[in-house]
């Protein structure tokens, strides 16, 4: 009898150990999260925990990125802001070049007046007659006295020959049309001024003011980045009008194409030659910060 109670408990407590252990393995949502996704009992509870872990890193990686694109953003708005001050600036000097130059032009002379010619010495009156010598003192009382001579028929006088009008120049034609080709530059209307500018040299291919029409007809052609015609253009004004108060700011100009050109030795040389043909000129000043510019910049 007391056997069989023995043998009773021993089953009893087998009986409960597996009770305990099965326990144990029917519960697997009780688990702890372990990182290697072991410890999760479904194939779709371990892709879902693979997706939320791919998840948090792509959003990491993506908001460092916007950050790295909005630190690039800044940069470039920053830079867009400094060129649109530089340009702002550049527009401002050329104004200022533009009314500084236009009240440098001399204003026009007026119309040549003709030298007067030399007048004739007044004629005699007619029927006058030259006086004679008063007769030798000599035997005056002896001398008979001569008659009177007979008068001389009168002459009609004839009238001076009417004066040649020397041509006059519209120098008020000449002025307004050079005037209104030159607003139209300040306006930044280049491609007009530049027909205007044209215009002018044909109609008035010579005297004053040409010079200062070739030059700013090879200046709105630089400003429009048309380098051959303007390259043309100022080297007339070397050629043709040397002593032009426009020759420096011309061959400065010739130096300036040849930078833009990427023509380092040459644009060096003529920049040079700006200070060394006109020393004491504005050009050679502005010659000189572009030649310290290119040496800044190692070119």
């Amino acid at each position: 009898m007391r056997h069989f109670s023995s043998l009773g408990v021993l089953l009893a407590g087998l009986t409960m150990a597996g009770s305990v252990t099965a326990q144990q393995y029917d519960r697997p949502y009780d688990q702890p999260y372990e990182p290697s996704g072991y410890g999760v009992a479904t194939l779709e509870e371990r892709v879902g925990q693979l997706e939320k872990r791919l998840s948090a890193s792509s959003l990491v990686e993506m908001a460092n990125k916007m950050d790295q694109m909005r630190s690039e953003v800044s940069k470039l708005r920053g830079r867009v802001e400094e060129l649109e001050h530089e340009l702002a600036a550049a527009k401002k000097r050329q104004q200022d070049m533009y009314s500084d130059l236009d009240r440098r032009i001399p204003p026009s002379p007026s119309a040549p007046v003709s030298a007067p010619e030399h007048q004739a010495p007044p004629p005699t009156e007619a029927g006058s007659v030259a006086p004679t010598a008063p007769p030798s003192p000599v035997n005056e009382a002896a001398q008979p006295a001569a008659p009177p001579p007979s008068p001389a028929p009168a002459k009609p006088a004839t009238p001076p020959a009417p004066k040649t009008a020397a041509p006059v120049i519209d120098s008020a034609s000449r002025q307004a049309a050079y005037q209104h080709a030159f607003t139209t530059l300040k306006d930044g209307q280049y491609n007009d001024a530049i027909k205007q500018f044209k215009s002018f040299v044909a109609t008035y291919p010579s005297g004053e003011l040409v010079d200062n029409a070739y030059y700013w007809l090879g200046e709105a052609h630089y400003v429009n980045r048309e380098f051959g015609p303007a390259r043309e253009t100022f080297r007339k004004v070397l050629k043709d009008y040397p002593q032009s108060n426009k020759a420096a700011d011309a061959l400065l100009k010739l130096g300036y194409i040849e930078y833009d050109n990427g023509q380092y030795p040459q644009a060096k040389e003529i920049l040079a030659d700006v200070g060394k043909r006109y020393p004491s000129s504005s050009a050679a000043k502005a010659a000189e910060k572009k030649l310290e510019k290119m040496r800044q910049e190692k070119r």
